[in-house]
C-alpha cells in the first residue's frame, strides 16, 4: 500500500512553493534548512515524482508540484480554519469585529446572523459595511475588515476563503409567463440590470453575448432593492439572485423563473487575509453565518439556492 504524506511535509512544500525559496519557507516555518530539505526529499519519495526544480536562486514548481499545490493548499488552508475554530471556541467572545459584505449578503445573511450574536454576547461590538466584491478584497488586505462575505471567483494571492453555497440567478418581475425559460425567452421581457461595473452585471453581459441573445434592457440601477422596485413599477423584470431579492423586497407581488441555462450562477463565500488567526468572535460570525445559510437552502430549495461548504 501506499504511504500517505503527513501534514508536515505538505506544509513545508505548500510554503516553498508559495515563497520560492527554501529559505525563506524555513524562516516562515521556524525550521532549520535542512529539516525543510529534509520534508521535501521525503514527500518526493512518497509521491514517487520530482514536484519542485531549481530556478536561478530559488525554485520552481514542475507540472506535478503545480496540481499538488492547486489541490492541497486549499484543503490546508480549511483544515487550519477548521481547527482555529474548534480552538478559539473556549474563549471568551468579546471586542470588536469587523465585517464587510456585498450588499444583498450584508441583508439576507450577515445581520441576521449578528443579531444572534449581539443578542448572545454583551461584550461584542460589530461593525458592517457594505462593499463591492473587489473593495472587500482591498479592505481585507488593507486591514480594514476582519472577514469578508462575497464571491469565490475573485482572485487575489493573499486572501482565502470558504465556499458557502452556490446560487442562481433568476428572472424576477410581475406577470412573467413561465417558471422556467430558456436564455431566448429573456429578451421578450422589459429588463432591469444592475449598472456596469458591478460583477454580476459582468457576469450577466457576458454571458448573453455569448449565447448571441441581445437583452431589452430598460433599466439599471446601483441596488437591487432600487432595480426591483423599477422592475415591480414598470411591468419589467430584473435578472438577480434569490438571496438579494429577499434581502430587499421579501418577495411580495412578484414572480421568479429560473433560466434554464448552466453558467448563470455565482458562488459566496467568506473571504479573509492570508495568516489571519481566527479569534473567538470571528468563528461564532462564521458558525452563525452558516446557520442562516442553512435556513436559506431549507426555505428556496436547490432550484435557486445550494449549500457548497
Amino acid at each position: 500500500m501506499r504511504q500517505l504524506a503527513d501534514l508536515r511535509l505538505l506544509r513545508s512544500f505548500i510554503m516553498v512553493a508559495r515563497l520560492g525559496g527554501v529559505t525563506r519557507a524555513a524562516n516562515a516555518l521556524n525550521l532549520t534548512q535542512p529539516a525543510l530539505s529534509q520534508h521535501l526529499r521525503e514527500l518526493t519519495r512518497v509521491t514517487g515524482t520530482p514536484l519542485l526544480e531549481k530556478k536561478g536562486r530559488g525554485v520552481a514548481l514542475t507540472p506535478a508540484g503545480a496540481l499538488l499545490c492547486e489541490e492541497v493548499g486549499p484543503l490546508l488552508e480549511q483544515l487550519d480554519l477548521s481547527l482555529q475554530s474548534i480552538q478559539s471556541r473556549g474563549d471568551l467572545v468579546r471586542g470588536r469585529l469587523r465585517v464587510g459584505a456585498i450588499a444583498s449578503y450584508a441583508r439576507s445573511l450577515v445581520i441576521p446572523a449578528m443579531a444572534r450574536l449581539l443578542g448572545r454576547y454583551p461584550q461584542l461590538f460589530i461593525s458592517v459595511v457594505e462593499l463591492t466584491g473587489a473593495g472587500i478584497d482591498r479592505a481585507l488586505i488593507d486591514g480594514e475588515i476582519d472577514i469578508g462575505l462575497s464571491f469565490s471567483n475573485l482572485s487575489s494571492s493573499g486572501i482565502c476563503q470558504q465556499q458557502l453555497f452556490e446560487e442562481r440567478l433568476l428572472l424576477i418581475g410581475t406577470a412573467l409567463r413561465h417558471r422556467r425559460l430558456a436564455p431566448a425567452e429573456l429578451a421578450a421581457y422589459p429588463l432591469g440590470l444592475l449598472r456596469p461595473g458591478f460583477a454580476m452585471r459582468r457576469q450577466i453581459d457576458q454571458f448573453f453575448a455569448k449565447a448571441g441573445v441581445t437583452l431589452d434592457l430598460r433599466m439599471e440601477a446601483d441596488n437591487v432593492d432600487t432595480l426591483l422596485r423599477l422592475a415591480g413599477s414598470a411591468n419589467g423584470a430584473a435578472i438577480t439572485t434569490i438571496a438579494g431579492a429577499l434581502a430587499v423586497h421579501g418577495m411580495g407581488g412578484l414572480d421568479v423563473a429560473v433560466i434554464d441555462q448552466a453558467g448563470l450562477s455565482r458562488l459566496a463565500a467568506l473571504r479573509w487575509r492570508k495568516g489571519r488567526s481566527l479569534k473567538a468572535a470571528l468563528g461564532a460570525f462564521i458558525d452563525e453565518v452558516r446557520v442562516q445559510v442553512e435556513h436559506m437552502a431549507l426555505q428556496q430549495g436547490e432550484d435557486y439556492f445550494r449549500k457548497t461548504g
